[in-house]
């Protein structure tokens, strides 16, 4: 974790050793240094050595710290008013489609890409140049444009678009209204009282409002596939952190596992093991399991919110499910388990556990915090710190016995078990 300094010397000379750790490795590889028109020659979704990794993220850091610090109080407050215009222009970018309109390797003028999206070029000259100023897009001479890495990345890549305009139409109104759903709602608890209710006039739940249309639901999920796609979402950490070996030829159900990648990945390591992937019907419909563990991970029609039909079942894991919901409706899917229950019966969560203030890099920890008030604005959900994790076993019934919560190193989600004492 880089140290919070406060220290504009202590900064330069940390980003300075960090940066060039990291441009050695470049060095190393013979690479050229990472740079705005051609990026950092890393193939998507590429790995790089864990001494690496860290020294760029510790020269991240240092440079965010030494923004802030230069920035002044101010400044450190004006300056925040500015982010969403870069996503207000990437929007714009994707509905024309103004990236195919330029040459991967030429210059476009204003004009010309106007015309081949069919749009006005006035508008075209302006957002253009709002993302140019961010490295997206370059203005080669006076009304040409040319790509940079970060531009080509708005080409053939439908699960960064989904993403970015999943933020920019389902999140962005929510963010913009959520200070006046709580001023009309204090302290509510229900998904259809945020800032996404009233954002997008509805009183149902966003989950099902998306449902309804085809095309978001799917722009949604894809979102979501594009998300957990970062290293540190891996189902790895919590194959190799929790011990589901020790259940033998047991039972698990996956509850809310979607379309089974993770009772697949589980299944593949534990041989013995028999997974229940439940979600709702639409969802598990799309089951996709290899010919080889077709007897061993099977799915289930079911929605949380009603009662476990699976009784006697080893684990009931939870994995990237509570975080979508208030304390009350967790309470109540976690009590929704308790007739399925037997005795020594686990409850495995795996999901964000945000730690105390200064526990990790300023970095990490405004991530997490951004994601925690994203969620209260969506749908009053949200993200839990240990406390609050142990607090929501208690508050669903005392008989729950929690076992302690493990955050694999480099993970974002961390595991989190109870069991049922009875």
């Amino acid at each position: 974790m880089t140290a919070r300094t406060g220290n504009i010397t202590a900064l330069v000379k940390q980003i300075q050793e960090n940066a060039e750790a990291y441009a050695q490795f470049f060095s190393n590889q013979n690479l050229p240094e990472p740079s705005f028109d051609h990026g950092d020659h890393l193939t998507p979704g590429e790995e790089l050595p864990l001494d690496v990794a860290a020294a760029r993220e510790a020269a991240i850091e240092g440079a965010h710290e030494l923004h802030d610090l230069l920035l002044g109080p101010l400044g450190l407050i004006v300056e925040c008013s500015g982010q969403q215009y870069l996503l207000l222009c990437i929007q714009y970018l994707y509905r024309h489609k103004i990236a195919y309109a330029v040459p991967v390797d030429g210059v476009a003028s204003f004009s010309e890409i106007a015309g081949a999206c069919s749009t006005n070029e006035k508008d075209v000259t302006r957002f253009l140049r709002v993302a140019a100023s961010q490295h997206v897009f370059k203005e080669v001479r006076k009304g040409f444009i040319a790509h940079t890495a970060a531009s080509k990345m708005l080409l053939n890549n439908p699960m960064l678009e989904s993403w970015t305009m999943n933020i920019a139409q389902e999140f962005w109104p929510a963010v913009s209204r959520a200070v006046d759903a709580t001023e009309k709602w204090p302290g509510s608890e229900e998904p259809n009282e945020s800032g996404y209710s009233l954002a997008h006039g509805t009183n149902e739940n966003p989950f099902d409002v998306i449902k309804k249309d085809p095309k978001r639901q799917e722009q949604f999920v894809q979102a979501m596939s594009f998300s957990h796609m970062h290293p540190s979402y891996d189902v790895r950490y919590l194959v190799d952190h929790y011990d589901f070996s020790a259940i033998g030829r047991g039972t698990i159900v996956d509850i809310g596992g979607s379309q089974g990648q993770v009772s697949v990945a589980i299944a593949e390591r534990f041989p013995d093991i028999t997974c229940i992937v439940q979600d709702l019907p639409e969802t598990i419909a799309g089951l996709d399991v290899p010919d080889a563990l077709n007897q061993r991970v099977l799915g289930m029609p079911h929605d949380f919110l009603t009662l476990q039909p699976v009784r006697g079942a080893d684990i009931y894991l939870l994995r990237w499910i509570l975080h979508d919901w208030s304390d009350k409706y967790c309470i109540t899917i976690l009590q929704n388990l308790i007739p399925a229950l037997k005795k020594g019966a686990k409850i495995v969560v795996n999901d964000i556990c945000i730690p105390d203030p200064g526990q990790v890099s300023i970095r990490a920890e405004r991530y997490l915090r951004i994601m925690d008030i994203s969620m209260k604005a969506f749908n009053n959900a949200r993200e839990r710190d240990a406390e609050t994790w142990q607090w929501l076993f208690k508050m669903a019934d005392t008989r729950f016995s929690f076992q302690g919560i493990v955050l694999p190193k480099d993970a974002r989600m961390a595991v989190i078990t109870a069991e049922w004492t009875g």
